[in-house]
């Protein structure tokens, strides 16, 4: 689970810091910095399990490697006449019953596109949130890193500089290096979907070993042909759950076409079966979702980007209801950037009641060329239920701006 995450220089988030409770739902109009906070989730966690900081960097996190870096008042341009320029992700990550603090400040030299460590820091976390003996990875003055394994002994070193993060490192694992696995390990446990119900979770598939459906939902197909295969009482659970949601469809399959080698993926709807080719976008996110929730192979962290996009209204609470399910019933941790008040408003339906904090709302607006996140705090219900003024006023405005001015109406973010 990350408990909080600090950001610093990472595109739009000049100095970000924000502390996770199970479910968060990040809402804003476009453009003020809420799919940046998940790229730098996503980013934090490849940077810790991929071979290269460019690896780390590269699709699907968006842009190239250059643009990932806080843009000064120039631009581009300007960035690429510096000699250097960095970032910094830090980490607080609670996996089973230990915490650990993870840093790492990356490098880039512009003209060539080089990238490098400048720092590094893993350290276990006591009950108080100190840490708990010496670091396992500590910078030792300006060109070394001490990497240190459990038994005594002196540590293993390493320069800075290196194109890796330590962490990422597979062969510093085991008893030894314990406190690096288990870190490791949760990082990898870290699933962040931008679903694409237009192309590609419509494009053909072969079988394939896949354990999840992928960034964009891509390989759903041949994840739910395996499921099938494999775990037919979780297969059946992605039917009931979404007939749930859409109770005109009846059925779901996918089957081989054993004459092209791909993947069909059926679905009847109102006594007449349809190809994931034609099936609405709203369908196919809904189903996509589904395929997440009862996902037997794992995903400790799983966010999402706008999972409400194309799907009707009269939806949006059951959306909001299956994601409280995984993270409060499933133990799993939800992130959720959204640009729409009502689902916004399906959430606190659902979770007024809670007061353990696991559950909350998240303000992201521009301030200049910064993104800022505060913590909102309700006062009330966000929209007038009865017959919804503050939706038709905010509408009437022509303004997304509008749409969120009612929602700052009925409570407020936290300094």
């Amino acid at each position: 689970m990350l408990e909080k995450l600090t950001v610093r220089n990472f595109k739009s988030l000049a100095d970000v810091s924000v502390e996770f409770p199970r479910l968060a739902v990040l809402y804003g109009p476009n453009a003020v910095g809420k799919s940046n906070l998940l790229d730098a989730i996503q980013a934090l966690s490849r940077i810790g399990t991929q071979r290269t900081l460019a690896d780390a960097l590269s699709d699907p996190v968006r842009g190239y490697p250059v643009e990932a870096f806080t843009f000064p008042a120039g631009g581009l341009p300007e960035l690429l006449s510096r000699n250097a320029t960095s970032f910094t992700l830090e980490s607080r990550v609670a996996t089973g019953k230990e915490t650990y603090q993870y840093r790492i400040e990356v490098r880039i030299q512009p003209d060539s596109g080089r990238l490098t460590t400048a720092d590094e820091y893993l350290a276990l976390l006591t009950a108080g949130g100190e840490p708990k003996g010496r670091p396992a990875i500590e910078r030792l003055g300006e060109e070394t890193l001490d990497i240190r394994r459990r038994s005594k002994g002196r540590p293993r070193q390493e320069p800075l500089g290196l194109n890796y993060a330590v962490l990422s490192d597979p062969r510093l694992g085991g008893a030894e290096y314990r406190w690096m696995e288990r870190t490791r390990e949760e990082l990898t446990e870290w699933r962040t979907y931008y679903l694409d119900p237009r192309v590609a979770m419509r494009a053909a598939q072969p079988p394939s070993d896949v354990r999840d459906i992928g960034v964009h939902g891509e390989h759903i197909a041949p994840f739910l042909y395996k499921l099938k295969a494999e775990h037919g009482k979780h297969f059946a659970a992605v039917l009931r759950t979404l007939r749930s949601m859409v109770p005109s469809i009846e059925t779901l399959d996918v089957s081989l076409d054993r004459r092209q080698g791909t993947l069909d993926l059926l679905v009847r709807q109102d006594g007449i079966d349809y190809s994931s080719r034609i099936v609405s976008e709203g369908t196919l996110r809904v189903l996509g979702l589904c395929a997440i929730a009862v996902n037997p192979w794992g995903g400790s962290l799983l966010a999402f980007e706008e999972p409400e996009n194309g799907v009707h209204p009269r939806r949006l609470e059951l959306i909001a209801q299956l994601l409280l399910s995984l993270a409060l019933d499933q133990g799993r941790q939800v992130i959720v950037t959204t640009h729409s008040p009502l689902f916004c408003d399906a959430v606190l339906k659902e979770a007024h009641w809670r007061t353990d904090g696991s559950v909350a709302l998240f303000s992201v607006r521009r301030v200049g060329r910064a993104t800022e996140i505060r913590r909102f705090r309700p006062m009330g219900p966000i929209f007038d239920t009865g017959d919804n003024r503050e939706i038709a006023q905010a509408l009437a405005s022509g303004t997304e701006d509008g749409l969120f001015e009612a929602l700052l109406l009925r409570g407020l973010a936290d300094e």
